[in-house]
């Protein structure tokens, strides 16, 4: 998938999903290099009504022509209001609608509950539990791997 495919832009109620630019470096370096936040994606996340980055969502793997991975990354001060979920739902009917895929894929390590909550949450099953993997920090745990099928979402 090339990003000419994609739109500019996705509003859901309270949200605004824009790529990412140089201009964001900044507010994206402040969450994106914090220990509780993992890896910075492609569309950023806007609160309407304001022009700041709190964090992303986007399809950074390919498996397959109609199976992507998704993945989503949220600065600390905005955890709990619901924005993930809001911001990875609108992607996710983009990619089933828009995009013509069968499957998504979302991963996460064990430790990471606020992950494992917004995959349940969006109807995702666990597929899989890799143990004793590394994380970025090179802490032993638990890769969990989810998958939502296009049959399942509608």
């Amino acid at each position: 998938m090339t990003r000419a495919e994609l739109p500019e832009q996705i509003e859901t109620e309270r949200l605004v999903l824009r790529f990412r630019t140089v201009a964001d470096a900044e507010v994206i370096f402040d969450y994106a290099s914090r220990p509780e936040v993992s890896y910075p994606a492609g569309y950023g996340i806007i609160v309407k009504g304001t022009d700041t980055i709190i964090g992303s969502v986007d399809f950074p793997r390919r498996y397959e022509d109609d199976v992507l991975e998704i993945g989503y990354i949220l600065h600390p001060d905005y955890w709990g209001r619901g924005y993930v979920p809001e911001a990875t739902r609108a992607l996710i009917n983009l990619g089933f609608k828009e995009l013509g895929l069968h499957k998504i894929e979302l991963t996460c390590f064990g430790y990471n509950v606020q992950s494992q909550r917004v995959a349940e949450k969006l109807g995702f099953t666990l597929e899989a539990r890799i143990r004793d993997r590394k994380d970025a920090q090179g802490n032993r745990c638990d890769d969990l791997r989810y998958g939502l099928l296009k049959s399942e979402w509608e």
